[in-house]
């Protein structure tokens, strides 16, 4: 499972693994790089198609762990643009498998998320809303700042804000160190302590 501001239900994992599942699809070497630039714009920038189903299938992996990981800001970015994309794609067209999986794993808590509405000829759809989902997930969308924007902020103002250290890589379209594609669990982060240019820790 992955270290996240409100604990994953198993409707919500199972929205998540389809996302990134289906981006790890797509990053197969056959598909044309407008049609990977145009589905992620900003993981184009940063990760590329290999490296990217590399990180794609080990957050998979970690989703299936019991043990809680910490995503990197490089892990949130491409965790956005997967759902971003894949959810929109799942509203438009949803399997009626993908359909049954979602309702028989819901609890209450994906209400503010999820629904299952009936289109005019009676064929049941689904419906999962977005910016709902990101709001009870994600802890922020700092990594959607332009570069220009975050350099125009003060070490202060980074602070205060909680920005962490791997943010600017991000923001500025850089490849991700090694280390920054490394998915460590509470514990370990916990271990280390604070890191970081800002003095923030992973956890924060």
């Amino acid at each position: 499972m992955l270290y996240v501001p409100c604990a994953l239900t198993p409707a919500a994992t199972e929205i998540c693994l389809y996302c990134l599942e289906m981006a790890a699809d797509l990053a197969c070497a056959d598909t044309p790089d407008e049609v990977w630039a145009m589905a992620y714009p900003r993981v184009a920038q940063c990760f590329s198609r290999q490296q990217a189903r590399a990180v794609l299938l080990d957050l998979c992996d970690k989703l299936r762990q019991p043990q809680t990981y910490v995503p990197t800001t490089y892990h949130w970015l491409l965790l956005y643009e997967c759902l971003s994309f894949h959810i929109e794609c799942l509203n438009d067209a949803p399997g009626p498998q993908v359909i049954a999986a979602l309702k028989a794993s819901q609890v209450a808590q994906d209400a503010a998320y999820l629904a299952f509405p009936r289109a005019k000829h009676g064929r049941e759809g689904v419906s999962i809303d977005f910016e709902a989902f990101i709001d009870t997930y994600f802890w922020d969308t700092d990594f959607l700042l332009d570069a220009s924007t975050y350099e125009q902020l003060g070490a202060p103002v980074k602070q205060q804000l909680g920005f962490r250290a791997d943010l600017f890589g991000v923001v500025s379209g850089l490849l991700p160190h090694p280390a920054e594609l490394v998915l460590k669990t509470v514990e370990e982060v916990e271990a280390t302590g604070p890191e970081g240019e800002d003095g923030h820790g992973e956890l924060s």
